[in-house]
């Protein structure tokens, strides 16, 4: 256990030591075997810039990412797959169409799909709809193989282990709204046993679930941070569903720019957030709108907008909507931009 200063910044740069300490005393250290969690989300912003100034690859098993099958990429492949449903198709076959797509991480986690498919498969084939259907279900429960340092809440790991794991301090004192008074102790243990070979558990002197002074417990106070050291400042919103108007584009008549940009737009690809009137709206490098942000969405008070970009694209049917909206689109399919943002 380690004892550390109060503060989300001071513990999210005490976990993150902690693992790097531990990489430098294990020749075969992986980052891909190392999570840190915490009982909320807010709590792993701090950690995520700490360990991204440091160098360290990280990522964010974040339940608000958009759906896998609505992906721009995933519809792409399933359009070619359809496109001749008395096709016969194998592990070749699909990785062929795949590699037509423009690559990029979203693309990478179809690949997945299709190596998971691969061993059930092997070298036989299969009619093009029941391959459909088989990214259909994979969709549904799809997680990327992990690539770097994960930063998870504790209800997020559950089914999940790790070798080296890091729990944050905060939330674990009290029960969340609707949960009963134990819920606390339960979460807390799923997310000590996701942990193999190592676990620290962050501490502001005592910890509601770990005893003072049992003997199974090495006690110590976290290396005070050194002057001089950068502070994590950033706080990242990463791609959500429920912070755009989702119907923008379906409301634009044909012809319309933004359609045009919205088509061209790639994942990577750097947005600004203007203000427009009562809300904001996405552009993209040479102005042109992408699209607009919720109502109910607003940047972080008490921080600038450092950088953003194009997270993840789409794809959004007039079906999607409530049937009282539907009188307002002008299509029966369109894409979505969903930002990546970050502010400081």
């Amino acid at each position: 256990m380690l004892n550390c200063p109060s503060g989300d910044v001071a513990q999210a740069m005490a976990a993150v030591d902690e693992l790097v300490r531990l990489s430098r005393l294990d020749p075969e250290w992986s980052w891909s075997r190392a999570a840190i969690m915490a009982r909320d989300w807010r709590r792993l912003a701090p950690v995520r810039a700490y360990a991204e100034m440091l160098g360290i690859p990280v990522e964010m098993a974040n339940e608000s990412l958009p759906s896998i099958w609505r992906l721009r990429e995933t519809q792409q492949f399933i359009d070619a797959l359809r496109r001749d449903s008395t096709c016969l198709m194998g592990v070749r076959d699909l990785a062929d169409v795949l590699n037509a797509i423009p690559s990029n991480h979203w693309t990478d986690l179809i690949a997945e799909g299709i190596a998971a498919l691969a061993k059930e498969l092997a070298n036989k084939t299969m009619p093009v709809p029941d391959l459909v259907e088989w990214f259909a279900e994979w969709a549904n429960d799809a997680r990327s193989d992990q690539r770097g340092l994960l930063l998870l809440t504790a209800h997020r790991s559950k089914g999940l282990e790790f070798d080296n794991v890091v729990i944050l301090n905060g939330g674990w004192d009290r029960p969340s709204k609707g949960e009963d008074p134990d819920a606390p102790r339960r979460l807390f243990y799923v997310a000590m046993t996701r942990a193999r070979r190592s676990l620290a558990i962050i501490a502001e002197g005592n910890h509601p679930f770990v005893p003072q002074g049992a003997e199974y417990v090495l006690r110590r106070a976290a290396p005070p941070i050194a002057a001089g050291v950068a502070r994590p400042t950033a706080l990242y919103q990463v791609p959500n569903l429920k912070n755009v108007d989702l119907s923008w584009a379906g409301r634009l008549r044909t012809g319309h720019l933004s359609l045009a940009a919205i088509s061209a737009a790639k994942v990577g690809d750097p947005v600004h957030i203007v203000r427009d009137g009562p809300s904001w709206i996405m552009q993209d490098k040479q102005g042109q709108t992408l699209g607009r942000m919720a109502r109910s969405w607003s940047p972080p008070g008490g921080l600038r907008f450092l950088r953003g970009e194009v997270g993840a694209i789409v794809r959004w049917r007039k079906s999607d909507n409530q049937e009282e909206f539907r009188v307002h689109l002008h299509r029966d399919v369109w894409e979505a931009v969903v930002p990546e943002l970050v502010f400081g």
